[in-house]
């Protein structure tokens, strides 16, 4: 065991000899609200910037990078923000965490090499189906979606479903962390007879439009969209939609509206669907994920009180700028000073898509819905909390007096349906399996 220990530790010391920094490193930063993408540029100075891509802030300063044998740290002092992670595969992949108050897994890749992390999902040749690339139109004017249409083998007519994406920017696969949950639903669908169409978000990948200025009510007009591509196809039948998270408020939307094409979805699947207003589940998810890291109880309670100022104001505040300055002032010594921790928070509270979604309310839709309806939650979700959303999907289509729905809690499984130990982010990119898919 020993000479094992000094082997490792030889070649540890032979990596870190052999690793330089200086370059660009990408990632992806899950804040459990949204998801930012970061690139970060490190000089050879110890020293470099950081770009929230998202966010459109560059140029942001980091100092104090230190590279010790196999560990990378840095501060962004302006943020209040650290990282520190562990060099992996040969010098391309730092995995770490980010802590800006609270510590979220964090992994930088180094700029044009692909992330080699194995997902024993990710879909494999030969498919016995056929991919097609496809542009159509949303609903809202000019804007048009670049997807890829799976379509089964055979004669048809098929059933088809149109997949929609939970928050932030996603791309068609609904990429996180390695996994492509989107992709893998879509082969297993597809084998199965089913048409399958993802498309890259608006104003990401090949698909035009703006997202940074979007809301729900802006990609239930895209989702919309993809159901009229699909009733256009000949060899299609019976269309359904199935949205993941933020998408499981988008398809109620569309499918109850018969201003958006309503009438032609047959049925809705909602994965990790929130069936209350967005106030309460942001205020919910802050709190169980809290207390998943493990923090004290008076804390939690202290951050929850902070985030219900912020909601308040962020609801009665239409001015972004008149906002931020009310969130301060009420936020007293935590928001003292012109680079606060808080002031990305703030930023983040004043957008659209934030105050769309503090102020909805999914109970109409979901009460309006005739279709049949299967709602599917993990029991370890901590980002749309089963018991706080489950119970109210059920109640809603039972006050529409819907005849056919199902209402699931699957054991063990978190936010992203895999099977997972505690459904903490900070399990996310640690586990092999993203979706838990059975005949």
């Amino acid at each position: 065991m020993r000479s094992m220990v000094l082997v490792l530790f030889l070649a540890l010391v032979s990596h870190a000899q052999d690793f330089k920094i200086q370059g660009q490193w990408n990632g992806t930063l899950n804040s459990g609200i949204l998801n930012l993408r970061v690139a970060v540029h490190f000089d050879k100075n110890g020293t470099g910037t950081l770009d929230s891509l998202d966010q459109h802030l560059n140029g942001i300063p980091i100092t104090a990078v230190k590279v010790e044998m196999y560990r990378v740290t840095f501060r962004v002092d302006s943020v209040h923000a650290t990282f520190s992670g562990i060099v992996m595969d040969d010098g391309n992949r730092l995995d770490g965490d980010w802590n800006q108050g609270i510590a979220l897994p964090f992994t930088l890749v180094r700029e044009g090499i692909t992330q080699k992390i194995k997902r024993p999902q990710t879909p494999q040749p030969p498919f016995p189906y056929t991919e097609q690339n496809v542009k159509y139109p949303s609903y809202a004017r000019n804007v048009f979606l670049d997807g890829t249409l799976t379509i089964p083998n055979g004669a048809g007519p098929f059933p088809a479903v149109a997949l929609i994406t939970g928050s932030g920017p996603q791309d068609r696969d609904e990429t996180i962390l390695g996994h492509k949950p989107f992709w893998v639903i879509a082969d297993y669908l597809a084998r199965r007879g089913v048409v399958v169409l993802r498309a890259d978000d608006r104003g990401t990948g090949k698909s035009g439009g703006r997202f940074n200025t979007a809301t729900t009510r802006d990609f239930a007009d895209d989702a919309a969209g993809a159901v009229r591509f699909l009733r256009s196809r000949e060899f299609v039948d019976r269309i359904g939609l199935i949205g993941h998270s933020e998408g499981g408020l988008v398809a109620p939307m569309v499918a109850s509206d018969p201003a958006l094409g309503g009438k032609d979805v047959d049925f809705l699947i909602l994965l990790a669907a929130p069936g209350v207003p967005g106030d309460q589940v942001v205020l919910e998810q802050q709190i169980l994920i809290s207390r998943s890291m493990g923090l004290p109880e008076f804390l939690i309670e202290k951050n929850r009180e902070r985030e219900e100022k912020i909601i308040s104001i962020a609801r009665s505040e239409s001015d972004s700028s008149l906002a931020k300055s009310r969130m301060r002032a009420a936020l007293g010594e935590f928001s003292s000073g012109p680079a606060n921790l808080l002031d990305n928070r703030f930023d983040e509270s004043t957008t659209p898509w934030f105050r769309f979604l503090i102020n909805y309310d999914p109970g109409p839709a979901l009460r309006a819905l005739k279709q049949p309806v299967l709602a599917l939650n993990g029991a370890l979700d901590l980002q749309v909390p089963p018991a706080q959303n489950l119970p109210a999907i059920t109640w809603e289509l039972e006050a529409g007096d819907n005849k056919d729905y199902e209402v699931v809690k699957l054991a063990k499984l978190n936010h992203l349906f895999q099977t997972a130990t505690t459904g903490a982010p900070s399990e996310y990119g640690e586990l092999k399996r993203r979706w838990r898919l059975q005949c």
